[in-house]
């Protein structure tokens, strides 16, 4: 029975009611084509246009074949649900290099000398890249590092109660319809999720994102009940590669710990939701003393399903360059559409939602970024802001040292290798 729910689901959802007022009408082709241009060529509306009207030909002939004509369904439906959603008017065309600065908050430290965050974690004997998993895509954490994660996830946690988010747990298991419909899109011949082996209709989730969009698949709510503002801390798991040496080790990972926000708002709400979740991550990084720029991001930069975007680069000076520790969009009605999200409106009119989510901290990149800000020249850490500190042991937790240990179940040979998804 659950296997014949997941399978009904996945199947309606592959039939979402999207805007064809819209995407058909003639008038916009033009505008359609631009918007997909600008945001790096993914969609085909000429195709869905083609499709449309062998559809409407179709049906008007004697002999017709049923497994054929929903064949010419199914491919129109695939076809108009890879047209990204349209571009807020004050998005800038273009790639990164036309991302607008919006401002920045910290003070920034620019020293000589300076260490990278894994350097003086393994100093301290607090982080390892264990051979049997993903080399230095995986990570562990003991002793100070774990304790500095887990301060980190207490404390924006807590800022999300203070802001009237409510927490959810979410599975990290996924059909992969949801991931879909929340936007994502393959792009290149890299996966963009990890697939079960033996249940390949499901995915590990990339964040919770999709967990919390599962969730809310289906519902319809009354007005009042909105905005809903919801939170969850999941692992989220992802096949990248790193390009650059900044991007390697801890900064670009294939598992990491992550506290998202998610709202779900009536049509008229939505820029004024994401504004908001924008000042709740500037407030949190603001508070815990780094260094940042806030950052509008350019049409290829947005993906498929957000409408504008925002990112949070924070200066990390081991490195020497700035690195995206945080994200918000506003996915308008992309996404309420293909889970199936609507709500009355005060008229009792049902419309689709507007949904929004944003970072509330990615836990690796935020201690790569603290580490490398509050170092000493003695591998130590100045003293932290005060609501991480407080949450931390007086002294330093244990550590042990895994440096001898031996793995009896892969020889050295095989995991000198850096695992590649």
């Amino acid at each position: 029975m659950a296997r014949q729910r997941i399978d009904s689901l996945s199947k309606a959802l592959s039939r979402p009611e999207l805007n064809f007022d819209f995407l058909l009408d003639v008038k916009n082709l033009h505008l359609i084509r631009e918007n997909i241009r600008c945001r790096k060529g993914i969609g085909n509306i000429d195709a869905v246009h083609s499709l449309w009207k062998q559809i409407q030909d179709y049906q008007n002939k004697i002999n017709r074949c049923r497994q054929e004509y929903q064949s010419l369904w199914d491919k129109f439906y695939e076809e108009a649900a890879l047209i990204p959603n349209m571009c807020h008017a004050s998005v800038v065309k273009g790639d990164m290099s036309k991302a607008k600065i919006v401002r920045l908050f910290g003070e920034r430290r620019n020293d000589t000398n300076l260490k990278t965050a894994e350097s003086i974690m393994k100093a301290w004997k607090a982080l390892y890249s264990p051979l049997n998993a993903c080399g230095e895509r995986s990570y562990a954490f003991i002793g100070p590092g774990t304790d500095l994660e887990l301060a980190l996830i207490d404390y924006v946690s807590s800022v999300m109660e203070q802001k009237g988010f409510k927490s959810i747990i979410v599975p990290d298991v996924l059909h992969h319809s949801t991931p879909e419909c929340c936007g994502l899109q393959q792009r290149s011949d890299n996966d963009i999720l990890y697939r079960l082996n033996k249940y390949s209709d499901f995915c590990l989730s990339g964040t919770s994102e999709m967990g919390l969009g599962s969730l809310m698949a289906g519902r319809i709510f009354a007005h009042h009940e909105l905005p809903m503002k919801l939170t969850a801390l999941s692992r989220c798991f992802r096949p990248e590669i790193a390009t650059t040496v900044v991007e390697s080790k801890l900064y670009r990972v294939h598992e990491f710990n992550k506290i998202e926000m998610f709202v779900i708002c009536e049509e008229n709400d939505s820029d004024s939701q994401l504004d908001e979740l924008v000042e709740v991550q500037t407030s949190i990084f603001s508070s815990l003393g780094l260094h940042c720029r806030l950052l509008d991001m350019p049409s290829q930069e947005l993906g498929a399903s957000a409408a504008r975007k925002f990112d949070i680069e924070s200066w990390m000076p081991g490195r020497k360059f700035f690195g995206e520790v945080s994200s918000a969009s506003n996915c308008t009605d992309f996404q309420a559409r293909r889970l199936g999200i609507k709500y009355y409106d005060s008229k009792g009119v049902e419309k689709f939602a507007h949904t929004c989510n944003a970072t509330a901290i990615a836990t690796t990149r935020t201690i790569i970024a603290l580490i490398e800000t509050y170092q000493t020249e003695r591998k130590g850490l100045v003293e932290l802001p005060l609501d991480i500190r407080r949450r931390m042991p007086e002294t330093r937790s244990w550590t042990i040292s895994l440096r001898n240990v031996k793995d009896m179940n892969i020889s050295h040979a095989s995991t000198s290798k850096e695992f590649k998804a």
